[in-house]
């Protein structure tokens, strides 16, 4: 495999993870703001929380977009590698951490989005009707 792949895609998850420390700035922000009882500010950071989400998004696309340009056997190493799949090689290595660091991250959002989402919304809270 192509070393310059394995960093372009480090480089795409880097910026993913980038993203996601910004949205989850903002979700802390957003918790504070609802438990000081500011509804308003609570909402206006929701909305600041979309950009940097649909920017992660959108890099996740280019990941895709970039492994299925790999031949065959290369793009199904990659897809395992970009799923937490550990390091085959030192080549890998850059890869499958950063992909490991943005797991952690994205399982934090989610956990703190949880949380407030059940705080916030109760019995109506996406998590308690979807996910009891």
């Amino acid at each position: 495999m192509d070393g310059g792949i394995l960093e372009e895609l480090r480089a795409l998850r880097r910026s993913q993870s980038l993203r996601l420390m910004e949205a989850a700035a903002l979700t802390r922000q957003i918790a504070d703001a609802a438990e000081r009882g500011d509804a308003v500010a609570a909402e206006l950071l929701a909305e600041e929380r979309e950009e940097p989400v649909r920017a992660a998004h959108a890099l996740s696309e280019e990941l895709r977009r970039r492994v299925q340009e790999q031949p065959e056997e290369d793009a199904r190493r990659l897809d395992a590698l970009l799923r937490g799949a550990p390091a085959e090689s030192e080549e890998e290595t850059g890869l499958a951490e950063q992909t490991a660091q943005y797991r952690r991250l994205l399982d934090s959002i989610v956990e703190m989005d949880r949380r407030l989402s059940v705080r916030l919304g109760g019995e109506r809270s996406f998590y308690k009707r979807f996910n009891p």
